[in-house]
């Protein structure tokens, strides 16, 4: 049988790429046009993450293009709230850890999204929640979620925390401008604190919920055990994330019936991060530069 030398057969292969060359070039140039026409940039460089803190748990994180919000809550004036808390430049997403309603707004979000803002949040909080006119994205744990979605200033990535009422909750990994974070939500406390500093540490910042609440609401009955993070426990919960900075969140407001915060839980955090991780005290409002590499600054 006759065979066809391998040199042959290289010699047709180049041949046959080099016929098609011309015809793959045009392709390439159109797929860029295409992403310019978009819209879609990358994010500049030099950029810097900066997030402000809101009311209650919220925080609200700018990079580039992109505003993201986390359990954004209507502006409260009584409060002394900043008038334009919920305002932005920026083409606004948002994300939510859980549906209560102390994390979870429809009003605030609507306000933040308007008709093209997008929502993201676990799936199986989906169904518990009001999504009226709201575009709502359900995720799955770990899956990572881009915005813009065709961009690249953030990515967020949903993980398991434990609710108090035993409802679905996640906390968020978001990453940046060469800088990540950890938004806790109202999670208590649980033992997966080393596996997320492992999977996406080391943090530059860590918003923890501090407050340490106990509750007798509906079916729960206050049993001594609290429903939130102490600050005995967010101070060990930012050491195990490998945090290089804690920044409390979820304290510091009128108790409603039924729900117990602790005691001075900021004094309580102060004297628990001594020696053990520095903290970044933010009022409702304030803003702060997340700088990758350790640097977090007061801005």
């Amino acid at each position: 049988m006759n065979q066809t030398p391998t040199n042959a057969l290289d010699r047709r292969a180049l041949i046959r790429a080099a016929a098609l060359a011309p015809l793959a070039a045009p392709l390439v140039v159109g797929s860029a046009k295409a992403q310019s026409a978009s819209g879609t940039r990358p994010t500049p460089p030099n950029a810097r993450m900066r997030v402000r803190r809101l009311t209650w748990a919220g925080i609200e994180v700018e990079l580039g293009d992109t505003a993201l919000f986390v359990d954004a809550l209507p502006v409260d004036a009584q409060a002394g709230d900043p008038a334009d808390l919920l305002a932005t430049t920026k083409k606004p997403a948002a994300l939510v850890t859980h549906r209560d309603n102390d994390h979870f707004s429809n009003a605030a979000l609507r306000t933040i999204l308007g008709e093209s803002g997008r929502l993201v949040t676990q799936a199986e909080t989906v169904p518990w929640i009001d999504t009226r006119g709201l575009r709502v994205q359900g995720v799955a744990m770990w899956e990572p979620v881009f915005f813009p979605v065709w961009g690249g200033d953030l990515v967020a990535f949903a993980v398991p925390a434990v609710d108090g009422f035993g409802a679905p909750q996640s906390s968020w990994v978001i990453d940046g401008g060469g800088a990540r974070i950890f938004h806790g939500g109202d999670t208590q406390w649980h033992g997966r604190w080393v596996d997320y500093g492992r999977a996406y540490g080391p943090f530059d910042a860590a918003f923890l919920p501090i407050n340490g609440a106990r509750i007798n609401a509906g079916r729960v009955v206050d049993d001594g055990i609290p429903a939130v993070l102490t600050p005995e426990q967010a101070v060990i919960a930012a050491h195990r994330l490998g945090a290089r900075r804690l920044i409390p969140i979820h304290y510091g407001q009128p108790d409603p019936p039924g729900y117990n915060e602790i005691d001075h839980p900021l004094d309580r955090l102060k004297k628990a991060a001594q020696g053990v991780i520095p903290l970044t005290i933010l009022g409702t409002g304030e803003w702060t530069d997340i700088a990758g590499g350790g640097r977090c600054e007061n801005g």
